[in-house]
């Protein structure tokens, strides 16, 4: 793909870089919606057999089901919702699942944005060509930064600005006061794009997503959640493009919120 025009809403600086060597990242996600279709209605195993034997790099097949919760007058009854299969490559780093509404590309071990696209690139393409989706309604990027060194976390104000760290910045007295998880949440809006932010301590054994293991020490994370939601035509250039406007989005915040001492500890400033 050809270099875009960056988005940078936050701090208006379209030339300073960040380069981490060892970056934070537990997760990076995107995913794509679309409206119900007739055609995808009803058993969708043929149309993701064709979707899967084109995805030659995630040879490891797995399905799951949704849950769906019904509010009835007994109560909120659970029942199984959508068939959801999923694909992964051999080291259990990049994964892809596909249901009749969605399609979702993500991995645990991330390397560059431009890797990220071009894989994001021959999904989209299998979709345009085997699943023949018209229409898109919503597509999100998603980075979730977990930071799990005791060191760092007991002194988050030398990396983040105190802005971002609600109860985490707030300190008691006494040393026996320990701050055993927290939840600090924040919306941004520029147009149609939405960037949602969730940051705050999590605990040991808990994960903020089923697709992140769970640390056995207390962790703090950093969930930047970018969407679009606008009914358009399904391209997958289109949805490049959009991909990586929300990816400025949430880089942005980032950029907008990290601190020389985060820079010097994770990596370099460019």
């Amino acid at each position: 793909m050809a270099d875009r025009l960056r988005f940078r809403p936050f701090t208006g600086d379209t030339e300073k870089k960040i380069r981490l060597k060892n970056a934070p990242l537990a997760l990076v996600l995107c995913q794509i919606r679309w409206p119900e279709f007739q055609h995808l209605r009803g058993d969708l195993s043929e149309t993701a057999q064709a979707f899967g034997s084109v995805l030659e790099e995630y040879p490891v097949i797995s399905n799951l089901h949704e849950v769906a919760y019904t509010l009835t007058p007994e109560g909120v009854s659970q029942q199984p919702g959508d068939k959801i299969f999923q694909w992964h490559s051999i080291d259990g780093v990049w994964h892809i699942s596909l249901s009749r509404r969605f399609v979702t590309m993500y991995c645990t071990t991330y390397t560059s944005f431009p890797e990220f696209l071009e894989r994001l690139e021959l999904v989209l393409e299998a979709v345009r060509a085997q699943v023949k989706v018209p229409l898109v309604e919503r597509v999100g990027v998603r980075y979730v930064n977990q930071v799990t060194d005791s060191r760092l976390v007991e002194n988050l104000g030398e990396y983040v600005r105190p802005e971002v760290l609600g109860y985490s910045g707030l300190v008691g007295m006494s040393d026996d006061v320990r701050l055993a998880s927290s939840a600090n949440q924040a919306r941004y809006v520029v147009d149609d794009a939405a960037l949602q932010v969730r940051s705050g301590i999590v605990p040991p054994g808990e994960t903020v997503d089923p697709a992140v293991s769970p640390a056995q020490v207390p962790s703090w994370v950093l969930d930047l959640d970018a969407s679009s939601e606008r009914v358009a035509p399904f391209d997958p250039s289109n949805v490049l493009s959009t991909a990586g406007r929300l990816s400025d989005f949430a880089y942005d915040f980032f950029k907008h919120v990290s601190t020389e001492g985060f820079l010097r500890e994770f990596g370099d400033a460019e």
